[in-house]
């Protein structure tokens, strides 16, 4: 590309995760064909080896991939900081997820069709652009042939020729099944597929990964048509104006790229405010402080800040509820592993960890906590929606010492425990009139009574399951909190709870600027030509892993822009 590269466009998209490969992709591909400029700050990532569906929990670790971005001391951890990833590079956090493939609850999306009055929020409209981003893959050969107890879906809830390919392994650890069987007896509602738009109970875990190989946003890439034009390793450092409509970007080297007809930045609810802010559109205290000249005000721009976090609850198991164990041990069984992989998608890099069980449950004790109580009625009556859940559970998933240090590991496993509809409200700040700087970032967890019950509750509820004779059969220690009491579990999570980087709510979605950052079209309040469209919009907190939410707001901006600009025409 280099040089050849026009210096103008119809469209730019700035960033390529989630929303924003998957809108550049829609642009590129209408009828008009419309000259679509892609940038991302990082690179291809297009080797192989960061797709082995069994390494998932690795391919944070690779620098290149992941901005290592950390939060502020958090007040509520007794001052922790946490790891605050963020994808690098064609694929953005997509390509360094755990690659859980969850839509939430139907009542989640028909609060936001209500909250911004756009009902192509709502449940049924939201399920058809889910079929159209997924090729989902279930049934025979491509799973194993006994696991109806596990998974029994409705092949109308799913699509089938989507750019992101979602399923299962075709080999199953004994252990997942295991797991999930010690749930079903001690009273937990098997779920046949949480993507119904009801997640309530446990399920088989849907997977962004197929035949051993993991699925990206990158996909939506594949066989562009020559309009759409991809630009890695540049980073964006402000949105350019004439007045107050938007011209085009300027990067951090100083290039100017002019946008004939609109800029929509997709970076993420962390670097959205970022680039916003930089550009003159945010608190006005804020870019006063660091001289930056303001071209419209709102005080919306990083705050409003929302994500999950979780805990995970070790067991030392027997050595023979593990096949993990002896793998990890040894260089020929992993060199074996690689070769099959390679060769075909086969093998233990497309089992091991790879078949979860996801649980999102009700807590019936909450309702009588006085947290509960003390919400708004329409937050109450939220919560006690039939498809909203309370908490979430993984089980199956790594067990750190095999990596951490193989030689001297024993059998074990963790269950991961999520808080959901977080009451904290957090926010993302300026630190500096660099553009290049990261913002300061605040999850401000548990500052909220409501989401430390949730965090005793679920951990109590956890507990009974993994005190049960089903579980303590094959377990010789669990190493939680040091008793059920309110205190301990409170110290368990400060000391030991993490981001589950399903940051959003920073740039969001509403009525009008006096809450909000976006208009229901993605466009800036205030301003021309210019959108965002990504995790920044979602204007509450969503109850599922994120990279859906995601996808689902850049192919909606899209759709939008294609019926605007007539597009499809």
């Amino acid at each position: 590309m280099g040089s050849l590269m026009p210096e103008k466009f119809d469209f730019i998209v700035v960033g390529a995760g989630a929303a924003g490969a998957v809108l550049a992709a829609r642009l590129a591909n209408s009828n008009q064909r419309p000259s679509v400029l892609l940038v991302e700050a990082g690179g291809k990532n297009d080797s192989k080896d960061v797709r082995a569906d069994a390494d998932r929990w690795l391919h944070r670790m690779v620098p290149s991939m992941n901005w290592g971005y950390k939060t502020a001391p958090v007040k509520g951890f007794d001052g922790n900081i946490v790891d605050y990833d963020r994808g690098k590079g064609l694929g953005g956090s997509t390509a360094i997820n755990f690659s859980v493939w969850t839509l939430g609850p139907k009542d989640d999306y028909d609060q936001v069709a209500r909250l911004v009055d756009d009902e192509e929020w709502s449940w049924n409209n939201v399920q058809k652009r889910y079929k159209r981003l997924e090729s989902y893959h279930a049934t025979a050969p491509d799973v194993p042939d006994d696991v109806k107890r596990y998974l029994d879906p409705s092949p109308k809830d799913h699509g089938c020729d989507g750019p992101i390919k979602v399923g299962f392994p075709k080999v199953w650890e004994p252990s997942c099944k295991t797991l999930m069987d010690i749930w079903y007896a001690n009273g937990t509602k098997p779920n046949p597929d949480h993507n119904s738009g009801d997640p309530i109970g446990l399920a088989a875990c849907i997977s962004t990964a197929y035949k051993g190989v993991r699925s990206t946003s990158a996909d939506a890439l594949v066989g562009a048509p020559s309009n759409l034009h991809i630009l890695v390793d540049t980073e964006v450092a402000q949105v350019t104006f004439g007045g107050t409509k938007a011209t085009g970007i300027k990067t951090i080297e100083g290039q100017f790229i002019q946008a004939d007809k609109e800029v929509i930045l997709s970076g993420g609810a962390l670097d959205t405010p970022r680039i916003l802010m930089h550009s003159g559109i945010g608190p006005v205290d804020e870019l006063s402080s660091f001289n930056i000249p303001i071209v419209q005000a709102n005080e919306n721009v990083g705050r409003h800040l929302k994500d999950h976090h979780h805990v995970m609850i070790p067991a030392l198991r027997a050595h023979h509820t593990s096949e993990r164990t002896r793998f990890y041990k040894s260089k020929e069984l992993q060199a074996a592993a690689r070769a099959a992989w390679e060769k075909d998608g086969s093998g233990p890099l497309s089992e091991y960890a790879c078949a979860l069980g996801i649980g999102y449950l009700k807590l019936e004790s909450l309702y009588d906590t006085p947290e509960f109580q003390a919400l708004p009625k329409e937050d109450q009556d939220h919560l006690r929606k039939p498809t909203v859940p309370h908490y979430e559970i993984i089980l199956n998933g790594p067990w750190l010492p095999n990596f951490l240090d193989p030689e001297n590991a024993q059998a074990g496993t963790k269950v991961f425990v999520f808080t959901l509809n977080q009451r904290s409200t957090g926010s993302v700040r300026l630190q500096s009139s660099d553009p290049k700087q990261p913002l300061i970032f605040d999850p401000n967890f548990f500052s909220h009574h409501f989401d430390k019950r949730v965090a005793v509750e679920a951990t109590r509820d956890v507990l009974k399951v993994m005190k049960s004779p089903e579980f303590q059969k094959d377990t010789l220690a669990i190493d939680g909190p040091k008793s059920e009491s309110e205190d301990d579990i409170l110290a368990f999570w400060r000391a030991n709870s993490s981001s589950t980087w399903h940051m959003m709510g920073t740039a969001r979605m509403g009525k009008d600027e006096g809450s909000a950052v976006v208009d229901k079209n993605f466009k800036v309040f205030g301003v021309e030509n210019l959108r965002v469209a990504d995790m920044s919009i979602i204007p509450v907190v969503s109850n599922n892993h994120t990279q859906t939410t995601a996808y689902l707001a850049g192919l909606t901006a899209a759709d939008k822009l294609v019926q605007e600009y007539g597009l499809d025409g």
